[in-house]
């Protein structure tokens, strides 16, 4: 996966922690993003992160969303803030798998 990449480089790169760790946090934003698509395909936007919760238990549905939520605060440039650690966003990763998990076996 390209956050692992970036999370992990195998050499030097020009880009700084911070910078690496805020596009990998765009990258697994977009994977929740593009999977609950996949999933749910007759709504959009917030409404499916609200269905979520009849597809999937209740505290999958919540997860999903405090994941996003923190994903989705990290992606957003802001000068005052300080970006995401890596070690925040390798938390995330490892939250975004999960959930990537668990809908897969919930649409099979």
């Amino acid at each position: 996966m390209a956050a692992d990449r970036l999370l992990n480089p195998s050499d030097e790169t020009a880009l700084s922690p911070g910078v690496r760790a805020r596009a990998a946090a765009t990258l697994l934003r977009l994977a929740l993003d593009e999977t609950l698509d996949a999933f749910m395909t007759r709504s959009t936007g917030r409404t499916r992160m609200l269905c979520l919760q009849w597809y999937v238990t209740p505290s999958v549905a919540r997860q999903w969303y405090t994941v996003w939520s923190g994903l989705s605060a990290a992606c957003h440039y802001r000068t005052y803030d300080l970006p995401p650690t890596p070690a925040e966003v390798r938390a995330w990763h490892q939250d975004v798998n999960e959930l990537l998990r668990v809908l897969a076996a919930a649409r099979a």
